[in-house]
């Protein structure tokens, strides 16, 4: 009876053991269960390739992952990681791993891969220590950049173009500057004794005809003097080395000083010049000289293309904190196709071929003064009606308190 009993006391031990070990059991099937779940939801559903590699061969890679490699589990599961590799990234993704297994930290890094098809892809990558299987594993997520790669490589491509592109335009910038200096000196240096042998030349010669060959003498080398230096100052404009030196300055006696500069051109031409001024003008903010060769430019333009017995018109008036001039002429007007290029340098009109200057650089410099200025210019015209030529400046610079005439 005795023995009967402990053997049923053993029997119980033993159910309670069998119940643990079914329990224990149970555990297990269900962690492999989840295990396995979570596999396939990473297989799946991963937005990054993700891949687990131990001993140095790949254990598991999810779709995303073998989608850039190009292979199926069969071509991955149990060969080696870095035959995947570009040959030239291997030591470096080896020394990655290895710092990652000792423990350091790394930023994601890039390397190439070469696919099922030969293909060279751009990867960027980072992996981490895990325990797979109960043995140290490598987990790695990574990303397909070849698109990424491939753009920056062609934008470092147009960079480099760029580049080289800035050098060259600065070396011809270089030269055009040494070479505009060069002419200017070679053009001036015979000018000045013409100019002033001329100048003698009329002084001394009081008769016929030999007065008026020496005054065209001293006119065709002023002209071209003059056209010696537009060309140099929209050169200087053109590289942004013309400054500006502004000040304040009295509008009404300016304008009408240049205007006095004008009225014997005028009536040799048998010209009338008429000047209309608003009554009051503020003081303008401005290059004197500068402006004053914009005015003067525009003057001389009017007197060339108007006819004998013609008029000539230069108003100014303020409108909206702007300073603005008009020159207005009776001549033979410009086509409408033309306008457009006129302010463009070494532009002449079609019908400007007799006139020495024309309309080459002269135009085309004011337009780069007036600009200089924070201002614009413009012409209106109708052929058989003559032309309007404009511009307008700021009359007080920034910060610049306005002051009245």
């Amino acid at each position: 009876m005795k023995n009967s009993k402990k053997n049923k006391n053993q029997l119980i031990e033993e159910v309670a053991e069998l119940q643990q070990r079914i329990e224990e059991l149970e555990k297990i099937k269900n962690e492999q269960s989840v295990g396995e779940e979570l596999f396939q939801i990473l297989r799946i559903n991963s937005p990054v390739g993700l891949f687990i590699i131990q001993d140095g061969m790949f254990q598991f890679a999810n779709n995303v992952f073998r989608g850039v490699t190009g292979g199926s589990p069969e071509d991955l599961y149990g060969t080696k990681s870095l035959n995947l590799v570009y040959p030239e990234d291997r030591d470096m993704v080896k020394e990655k791993a290895k710092k990652m297994l000792k423990g350091e930290r790394s930023a994601p890094y890039r390397y190439r891969i070469v696919n099922k098809d030969g293909e060279i892809r751009w990867m960027l990558e980072g992996v981490t220590s895990i325990q797979y299987k109960g043995k140290r594993a490598v987990m790695g997520h990574s990303m397909d950049i070849t698109e990424r790669e491939q753009a920056e490589e062609k934008l470092q491509k147009l960079y480099e173009q760029e580049r080289k592109l800035r050098q060259e335009l600065e070396a011809e910038v270089q030269r055009r500057i040494e070479f505009t200096r060069a002419l200017v000196h070679e053009l001036k240096t015979p000018l000045t004794p013409v100019l002033s042998s001329s100048d003698l030349l009329i002084s001394e010669l009081k008769e016929e005809p030999w007065q008026s060959i020496a005054q065209n003498i001293h006119r065709g080398a002023s002209n071209l003097s003059n056209r010696i230096e537009e060309l140099l100052d929209l050169a200087r404009v053109e590289i942004g080395m013309l400054q500006l030196s502004p000040k304040f300055i009295a509008l009404t006696p300016f304008i009408r000083g240049v205007a006095d500069d004008v009225v014997a051109l005028a009536k040799s031409n048998r010209q009338s010049l008429v000047v209309d001024l608003a009554p009051t003008l503020n003081m303008v903010w401005a290059d004197e000289e500068r402006l004053r060769q914009v005015v003067l430019n525009l003057l001389i333009n009017a007197s060339k293309f108007t006819p004998e017995g013609g008029e000539i018109t230069i108003r100014a008036r303020e409108e909206d904190s702007k300073l603005i001039v008009e020159v207005q002429d009776n001549g033979p007007g410009i086509p409408e196709n033309e306008q457009e290029r006129l302010f463009q340098p070494y532009h002449r009109q079609i019908d400007d071929r007799e006139h020495l200057s024309g309309l080459g650089l002269g135009l085309a410099l004011c337009k780069n003064l007036v600009e200089l200025h924070g201002g614009e210019i413009w012409v209106k015209s109708q052929v058989g009606k003559g032309s309007v030529f404009g511009f307008t400046i700021p009359v007080a610079a920034p910060s610049q308190p306005e002051k009245n005439n």
